[in-house]
């Protein structure tokens, strides 16, 4: 996962089609702005490459591209996890050993809607989770299922597969992760799980200043936006702890996460 304490941009003006225009393209480092500088060059100069090679879809055909993720870092908790703020102002878990799953959504047959008998969304998408962690291909993963807003969040224990392996697109899939979810895990490289409420949840406005390029001034204002969205925040959990499938090891991860979160604090869920 890109995920860098500096930023810095690079400048060139490209030739495409006989048309001059000036591009500029974000660089990052965890030692030096020139060291950021030099990233930036680099990602610049081959993007000028590729268009040249008229690849229309710059990067993207590269399956070794990584998307950068440029949020502010909060917290390392080691050198595979990494809490960032988003840019709408949520604190976000970056993992690339602690798989998360995002179910959002359940698709209802029309036999289950005539019969649903009461059930909801939830309780189908919940039930479809369990159906597949019980499946014998993963009596060696333990599994956290928690509540969130929209559906449920799904933490594998024991899963130590690369977040691009074949491995890992079947498990979102069989467990019914959200598709955008699935394709940016992929293109980041990491899990992400947020851990705080969106803004709008907790009746705040988003912030207007966007991580990196805030001046003094820009960060005062930002600074006073997160003393208000805190403070708005504070009777809210992220998601609540619905039960465990299988062995499931204590980690600072798990900690760090449900802490944050505020799970099962008989708090809304934002």
């Amino acid at each position: 996962m890109r995920i860098f304490k500096y930023w810095a941009t690079a400048s060139k003006v490209l030739h495409i089609d006989g048309f001059t225009q000036e591009s500029s393209v974000y660089g990052g480092s965890d030692i030096s702005m020139d060291h950021a500088r030099e990233d930036a060059e680099q990602r610049m100069d081959k993007a000028a490459t590729k268009i040249q090679e008229k690849i229309n879809r710059i990067y993207y055909n590269d399956p070794n591209y990584e998307v950068d993720i440029m949020e502010e870092i909060i917290e390392k908790i080691d050198s595979n996890n990494i809490i960032t703020r988003n840019r709408y102002g949520a604190l976000v878990l970056n993992s690339t050993d602690t798989m998360f799953i995002d179910v959002d959504s359940y698709k209802l047959s029309f036999m289950k809607i005539f019969f649903r008998r009461g059930k909801t969304n939830k309780d189908f998408m919940l039930a479809a989770i369990e159906k597949a962690a019980a499946k014998s291909i993963y009596n060696q993963l333990g599994f956290r299922i928690y509540e969130t807003y929209k559906g449920y969040r799904v933490l594998v224990s024991g899963f130590n597969h690369p977040v691009r392996s074949s491995e890992t697109k079947f498990i979102l899939k069989d467990f019914n992760g959200d598709r955008l979810y699935n394709y940016m895990c992929d293109k980041q490289n990491c899990y992400r799980a947020r851990l705080t409420p969106k803004p709008n949840r907790v009746e705040q406005k988003l912030p207007r200043i966007i991580f990196p390029d805030r001046n003094n001034e820009q960060q005062d204002i930002h600074d006073r936006w997160l003393e208000e969205y805190r403070y708005k925040s504070q009777r809210f959990s992220t998601c609540n702890l619905v039960k465990e499938i299988g062995f499931v090891s204590s980690t600072r991860v798990i900690e760090v996460h449900d802490r944050i979160s505020k799970v099962n604090r008989d708090y809304p869920l934002a």
